[in-house]
């Protein structure tokens, strides 16, 4: 059998044998340029058992096998070609490049050595998953799907290396190092969102499915549940529970808000330092400011500012959804007010006052009132059955319009569903009746004296 030449090529008919290989490739060694063409037709088996072939090149052929035992291809470039199985034993190769073709089959067991170069935009293992980028020193993954990443193809050490496309339904790592993984943007793991919100600022906290997702100018926020702070567009909140200070239904610029509970302070709208705690408390404010309301639906405050409900359902009846500077313990049902004092001190500093006169009313006022027994019967059903003492509203309106002195607050009638009164502003009263008695007995021991 006569040795072949370098620049020896076969057309598509002819048989190529391991002997008419080994000697070309023997030729192929003593010059370097050499180079294996195939144009055209098949090889059902290329072995290279010695010496080197610098240049392989297949335009539109197809091999079957290519085998390499202990020699060396310096190049190997593929067109259109199609390689069914690529079996790589010792043989390094510093330059691969498939621009066009596609690798049926690549594993562990025929990748055991170090990928330092060469391009791959052909399917990887899956008829459906696509790597365009290199692998080598730094793995860079820009466009495409890896549909299953498992140890058992990926035995070493990640490390480096840009991901910025998609890893499939399945992402599994029994073995190996994976350096950095790094997220620019939020995650989402079974729909709920993990990251920093809309705005995304480095202060911010947001867990929760679409918590936060409106925040475009928030920071310093937590937001953690569904919909937590979801309409909330900045500002600086505190947000725990499910719709938590809005869910999806306005869209807030308040800030400095905290609400903590199911759907707590869901219609806000401009409201600023306000806090709501447990289920549905503060439901009702929108733009007021510097409220606390605490307890199950607690508050009743819309545009208020600075009030206090405290208790199941504590509500102002009174001074209604725009009252300011009220505190109101408990709900309509409370019956005993504890505390291990008595009373209650006020400020009531010479220095804090102005206009200072003597009360115009006294024994006359006292005279008029009238001191009833009765049994409650509320409205709303929370006390009933129930005997007490006290003075009827609208009697003592009356009396009040009458000495002209609404001036000091006994009777609140703001809402005219629910009349309230104050018996304690009738102390100074009850004390100028007191002597304006003791001036009569006085008056009167001094002429029973003189007889």
């Amino acid at each position: 059998m006569p040795n072949f030449t370098a620049g020896t090529t076969f057309g598509a008919n002819d048989t190529v044998t391991n002997t008419k290989l080994n000697a070309l490739i023997a030729d192929a060694v003593i010059n370097p340029e050499c180079a294996l063409s195939v144009n055209s037709g098949t090889i059902s088996t290329l072995s290279c058992t010695r010496g080197t072939i610098p240049t392989f090149t297949s335009t539109t052929g197809t091999i079957a096998t290519l085998n390499s035992t202990t020699g060396t291809i310096a190049t190997f470039n593929s067109t259109t070609g199609v390689i069914p199985t690529l079996t790589a034993g010792t043989t390094t190769s510093t330059a691969a490049n498939i621009t066009n073709g596609t690798v049926q089959t690549l594993t562990a067991s025929t990748l055991t050595g170090v990928l330092t170069g060469g391009t791959y935009s052909g399917l990887i293992n899956s008829s459906t998953g696509t790597f365009t980028g290199s692998i080598g020193g730094s793995a860079n993954l820009t466009s495409g799907t890896i549909q299953t990443l498992t140890a058992s193809t990926l035995t070493g050490t990640l490390t480096g290396g840009t991901y910025t496309g998609s890893l499939g339904t399945s992402c599994n790592f029994t073995a190996g190092t994976i350096g950095t993984l790094t997220a620019s943007n939020d995650a989402t793991v079974n729909s709920i969102t993990i990251g920093r919100g809309a705005s995304g600022s480095v202060t911010n906290t947001v867990l929760g499915l679409t918590a936060s997702t409106n925040s475009t100018a928030a920071g310093g926020s937590v937001s953690i549940g569904y919909q937590a702070a979801q309409s909330i567009v900045s500002g600086s909140n505190t947000a725990v529970g499910y719709t938590a200070l809005g869910g999806a239904n306005n869209n807030s610029s308040g800030g400095l808000n905290t609400a903590i509970g199911a759907q707590t302070m869901i219609g806000l709208t401009s409201g600023s330092a306000n806090s709501a705690l447990g289920y549905l408390a503060g439901y009702t404010v929108t733009s007021g400011k510097f409220n606390t309301s605490i307890g199950y639906a607690a508050g009743s405050t819309t545009t208020g500012t600075n009030n206090t409900q405290l208790g199941n359902g504590a509500f102002d009846l009174t001074g209604g959804a725009t009252a300011s500077n009220t505190i109101v313990l408990g709900n309509s049902a409370i019956t005993t007010l504890r505390c291990q004092t008595s009373t209650i001190s006020g400020l009531s500093d010479v220095r804090d006052k102005s206009n200072i006169e003597d009360i115009p009313i006294g024994i006359e006022f006292i005279k008029d009132l009238r001191p009833v027994k009765f049994t409650w019967n509320q409205r709303d059903g929370m006390r009933v059955g129930l005997t007490d003492s006290g003075f009827i509203a609208q009697e003592s309106l009356d009396i009040v319009n009458k000495h002209n002195a609404e001036w000091f607050g006994l009777v609140d009638h703001q809402n005219s569903e629910h009349f309230e009164m104050t018996p304690g502003k009738l102390i100074p009263v009850l004390v100028k009746a007191i002597q304006q008695l003791s001036a009569k007995v006085d008056n009167l021991e001094a002429q029973l004296a003189s007889k």
